[in-house]
């Protein structure tokens, strides 16, 4: 849940079913659309809460599931997905509606939300809301004030953070109670956040935006991590990095990202996150700086044939070890193919390899793409799955790649990159 995107919708049937039981005085419908506060659209939960699908990552996947919805996150046996004015929690066994939480009064709509394992944190212009995940009840909501061009929240820690006039806030999760704000430097009067890293020891890195909403140019853009002891709101540190999008974590205490301060932007670092700040450990033996996947004690790249980045495939994976940076294994793809984005958890990668892909195959069904689940360690094969054939978008030859985006609780959703096209899969054992 790294990457900002405005989120798009449509506003559901459910509103429409609640409006009508109003004008009609449906007791039954309203007695199941339970107001949470003001004009909150409450479902409440339909049915006993859904079991996740394992205790861990998929050893095994082999079962698929199609789902044609947008963004969504995968939590218990649960599917948090955005809505126009809120989310909705869809049960992955059964594909139905779980439960639904949209505020009415909202002239902005959502704008963004995430998710821990008890709660859902939505992020509307002027305020954010907690809602129970369990219940698809409103826990708690805060006005905020005006917002600016947007509106980001992150959850880490028990907490979940936004932004404020040159600073960050922190609010807990479960009761809204706000906790702290840390102030950003001066040179950075607005600010995005782009995610929330819990660390050891009351630690938490908070990568940002600087000067976002400055449009005029006489501001720097630049982006900011910075080190917050999580239960006061002091600053203990920060430090320029790249872009968010580029920056990945290795392990509980490492991010990997390409060096801001010198010209050379192929100059990745690993970063040693404590207390005391996020110290330089080691440097990536690299030529390209195209991360698909990071975790367990690795960060993994994928590259062209020719090792240099520029080509629209990736046909070579390659992963280095967190600790000292140096390369592990290195593992190509097959004549023809090429690999997509994955994830690495416990000990484990999962990602996709696929037929090389051009603009003509847009629009068509492409089939011959697999499921690969490789040791992390030593980038050996553990498992392969066949996948479903499915509809190539209809876009440039980047855009033609299957990404893995998440694992978690014995299951994994993947589909064609950053596009969260109606087309997407959750697999299971």
């Amino acid at each position: 849940m790294e990457e900002l995107r405005l989120r798009e919708g449509r506003r559901s049937l459910w509103i429409i079913m609640a409006a009508t039981a109003v004008c009609l005085l449906l007791v039954p419908l309203a007695q199941r659309l339970q107001p949470s506060g003001e004009n909150d659209l409450v479902t409440g939960a339909q049915g006993p809460f859904p079991a996740a699908f394992g205790a861990e990552a998929p050893v095994a996947p082999e079962h698929v599931m199609r789902r044609r919805t947008g963004e969504r996150v995968l939590v218990h046996g649960l599917s948090v997905e955005s809505t126009t004015d809120g989310a909705r929690a869809v049960n992955l066994r059964t594909g139905k509606e779980y439960w639904r939480y949209e505020r009415q009064d909202e002239s902005s709509g959502a704008m963004s939300f995430d998710v821990s394992e008890r709660t859902v944190v939505i992020a509307y212009r002027e305020s954010l809301a907690g809602v129970d995940l369990r219940t698809g009840k409103r826990l708690w909501h805060e006005d905020l004030g005006d917002g600016e061009v947007f509106r980001n929240v992150r959850l880490g820690a028990g907490q979940a953070l936004t932004e404020a006039p040159g600073a960050v806030r922190a609010f807990d999760e479960r009761d809204g109670r706000s906790l702290w704000t840390a102030k950003t430097p001066k040179s950075c009067p607005e600010v995005i956040v782009y995610a929330a890293y819990a660390l050891p020891d009351h630690v938490s890195t908070v990568p940002v935006l600087c000067n976002v909403p400055n449009l005029d140019g006489d501001k720097e853009r630049y982006y900011l991590l910075l080190g917050v002891d999580n239960r006061t709101g002091k600053a203990l540190w920060q430090r320029r990095i790249s872009h968010p999008w580029g920056v990945v974590r290795g392990d509980a205490h490492t991010l990997a990202a390409p060096n801001p301060d010198t010209d050379d932007s192929l100059a990745v670092q690993l970063l040693d996150m404590s207390r005391e700040g996020a110290t330089p450990r080691a440097d990536l033996d690299t030529t390209a700086w195209n991360p698909v996947g990071a975790g367990s004690g690795t960060v993994l790249l994928a590259t062209d044939a020719q090792g240099n980045g520029d080509g629209n495939h990736d046909t070579v994976l390659h992963a280095y070890d967190t600790e000292d940076g140096r390369l592990s294994w290195r593992l190509k793809a097959p004549t023809g193919q090429e690999y997509g984005s994955g994830v690495i958890a416990d000990g484990r990668v999962y990602l996709v390899r696929q037929p090389l892909l051009t603009k003509a195959d847009a629009g068509r069904q492409t089939r011959g793409a697999e499921l690969l689940v490789l040791d992390a360690d030593t980038g050996r094969a553990l498992h392969t799955l066949r996948l479903p054939a499915m509809t190539a978008p209809n876009d440039d030859v980047y855009f033609m790649k299957l990404d893995v985006h998440q694992v978690t609780d014995g299951a994994l959703n993947l589909s064609w990159r950053e596009l969260w096209t109606d087309e997407q899969l959750i697999i299971t054992d």
